[in-house]
């Protein structure tokens, strides 16, 4: 966290992310590339970050309404949150 409150400089205003547990974490981790070997180790360590991060439905929501595609976002991958978007719409 951005003991000033600003942000990261030229990205961000003040807010949710800066409450983020992966705030100085390497970005890489919530985004693995491929689905086995190494990609399995950073899905397993970004969700045990997203675990335990007090803005991770704000994160979520995000990313829901952004419509990010990759990494792992509020503990979702790209496909779990693509499978609750398809839930969403089928209950709509």
């Amino acid at each position: 966290m951005n003991p000033r409150g600003r942000g990261r400089p030229g990205r961000d205003a003040p807010g949710w992310r800066e409450l983020a547990a992966c705030e100085g974490e390497d970005l890489d981790t919530f985004f693995p590339v491929g689905s086995a070997g190494p990609a399995l180790w950073q899905e397993r360590r970004a969700k045990s970050i997203c675990a335990g991060c007090p803005v991770a439905e704000e994160c979520l929501s995000h990313a829901l309404r952004t419509g990010q595609d990759h990494g792992i976002w509020g503990g979702l991958t790209s496909e779990e949150r693509r499978d609750l978007r398809r839930r969403g719409e089928q209950g709509a």
